[in-house]
C-alpha cells in the first residue's frame, strides 16, 4: 500500500512538472518568468509624461554596443521579446521619422525583466520672438503630450501651447521641482505674474469651444511659463486634457431671428425729402403709426410721411447696421428675472435680408415690426440710450453724456423720415 502511493505521488509530481513547463512556454507567462530553458521574455513599455503609450517606438536591445534584437511596441506601448537570460541595455528608435524624442536608456536583466521608459517630444519647431517689458524672448510651440526642452537658467522661459480641441487642460513640470510653471496669458498680450492658481506646480485652464476654429485650427494660444530657480535645466513640460470644459454662455446654440415677412426691394420715391428725428423732443411730438397694410411705420398716421431705418449709411449718432454686422455683429443675451441665462439671439441674418433690399442711393429701408424689435433689443441690450451705462452713446463735444437726450423717444437714433 505505502509502495502504491508512493508510485501515485511520483506520477503526480511528473504530472504537475510537464503541466508547469507547458505554463512557461504559453504566451500568457507573466513577463518575469524565466521559461526555463536559459531565455527569458523581457518586457518594455514605453510611455510619455502623462501615460498615453507610445506605439511608434521599437525597442532595441543592445550588449556591449551591438544591437542584438529588436521589437516594434503594440499599441499598449509594450514590447515583449524572449532572449537569452543576460542584462541588455534598451535603446529606442521611433517609426514616426518627423518626431524626436527624448528619453533616458535603461538596463534589463532576468529577473528584474519589466520595465517602463518615458519619452518626451523635443522641441521642433523655430521660436517666435515674444516681447515682456520690452525684453525680447524665444517662444516654442508645444502640444499635448509631453515636451522635453533645456531651460535657460534663472529667466522665464517661453511655450506657446494652442489647443485644437475644446476641454480642460493640466500643464505640469514633472521633473524638474525646483523649475516655476506658470500661465502667463496670450502672445499679444504677456502679464508680469502668473494668471492661473498654481498647486503642486500645476495648473488647469479651461478650453471652450469658442475658442477653437471652425477648421479645427487654434485661435487661441496660451503662454506658458517655466523658470529654473536652482540651476536646474532639464525639464519636461506635461500637457494633458482632462476633461470636457466647463460650459459658459458663448457654448450655448445662437437662435437665429427670422423676418415676419421677407423683404421686398425698396425705392425712395423721387423727391423725397430725408428729415432727423430731434431726440430731445417731447415723447409727444412723434406718433409712430404701423401701417397694417404696407407693414410700415408712419409719422403720426398710417398715410403720413414713411419712417425709415439707415442701413447702410452711418447716422448722426452711431453706425449703421451695416457696419455694425462688419465689426461684430448684432445680437442679445437673454435673462429671466432672476438674472438666470435663457437664450440667445443672433439678428445678423434678418438684417442682411434687408440691407440686400434697401434704398440703393441712401440705403435705408421703411421701419418694419422686425427692425424696431431689432433697434430696442439691441439698444437695450448694449445701453445705447442707458446713460448709467459705458455704452450710452449720446455726447457732447467734450465727451461728455448729453443728458438732453429724451430716453423714450432715444431709440429712433437710426432712424429717420421722408416727407
Amino acid at each position: 500500500m505505502k509502495k502504491l502511493l508512493t508510485l501515485l505521488t511520483a506520477l503526480t509530481l511528473i504530472l504537475s512538472a510537464v503541466l508547469l513547463s507547458a505554463c512557461g512556454s504559453s504566451e500568457s507567462a507573466t513577463p518575469d518568468q524565466a521559461s526555463g530553458d536559459g531565455t527569458t521574455d523581457y518586457t518594455v513599455t514605453v510611455k510619455d509624461a502623462i501615460g498615453t503609450p507610445c506605439k511608434t517606438a521599437v525597442v532595441r536591445f543592445c550588449q556591449n554596443g551591438v544591437q542584438v534584437a529588436m521589437q516594434a511596441c503594440n499599441e499598449n506601448g509594450v514590447a515583449i521579446k524572449n532572449l537569452p537570460n543576460g542584462e541588455y541595455t534598451v535603446e529606442l528608435s521611433f517609426t514616426d521619422g518627423d518626431a524626436n524624442y527624448y528619453y533616458e536608456s535603461q538596463t534589463i536583466q532576468e529577473g528584474e525583466s519589466a520595465l517602463e521608459i518615458t519619452v518626451s517630444q523635443t522641441i521642433t519647431t523655430e521660436s517666435v520672438t515674444l516681447t515682456v517689458d520690452n525684453i525680447d524672448y524665444l517662444a516654442y510651440d508645444v502640444v499635448v503630450g509631453s515636451t522635453y526642452a533645456e531651460l535657460e537658467s534663472g529667466k522665464l522661459n517661453y511655450f506657446i501651447f494652442t489647443p485644437t480641441v475644446a476641454g480642460n487642460y493640466k500643464f505640469s513640470v514633472i521633473n524638474n521641482q525646483d523649475a516655476k510653471i506658470g500661465y502667463y496669458g496670450a502672445p499679444h498680450y504677456i502679464q508680469s505674474i502668473s494668471a492661473a492658481e498654481v498647486k503642486d506646480n500645476a495648473f488647469t485652464i479651461s478650453v471652450s469651444a469658442g475658442m477653437i476654429g471652425s477648421d479645427n485650427g487654434g485661435t487661441s494660444k496660451f503662454v506658458i511659463g517655466v523658470e529654473s530657480t536652482n540651476g536646474t535645466t532639464d525639464c519636461i513640460l506635461a500637457i494633458e486634457r482632462i476633461g470636457d470644459p466647463i460650459k459658459t454662455i458663448e457654448d450655448e446654440p445662437w437662435e437665429v431671428y427670422k423676418t415676419t415677412t421677407p423683404p421686398e426691394a425698396y425705392t425712395l420715391p423721387e423727391n423725397a425729402e430725408i428729415k432727423e428725428f430731434d431726440l430731445t423732443a417731447q415723447t409727444s411730438t412723434y406718433n409712430l403709426v404701423l401701417n397694417e397694410a404696407d407693414g410700415f411705420y408712419h409719422l403720426n398716421s398710417a398715410d403720413g410721411p414713411i419712417v425709415l431705418v439707415r442701413l447702410t449709411e452711418d447716422s448722426d449718432y452711431i453706425a449703421c447696421f451695416y457696419n455694425i454686422l462688419d465689426r461684430s455683429g448684432v445680437s442679445r443675451y437673454f435673462y429671466d428675472n432672476d438674472g438666470n441665462f435663457t437664450k440667445k439671439v443672433s439678428y445678423d441674418k434678418c438684417l442682411l435680408e434687408y440691407i440686400d433690399c434697401a434704398d440703393e442711393t441712401e440705403g435705408v429701408y421703411p421701419l418694419t415690426e422686425d427692425l424696431k424689435h431689432i433697434i430696442q433689443n439691441r439698444g437695450e441690450y448694449v445701453g445705447w440710450w442707458n446713460p448709467q451705462s459705458s455704452g450710452y452713446i449720446f455726447k457732447d463735444e467734450r465727451g461728455i453724456n448729453d443728458l438732453s437726450i429724451n430716453t423714450e423717444i432715444a431709440w429712433l437714433l437710426m432712424c429717420c423720415y421722408a416727407e
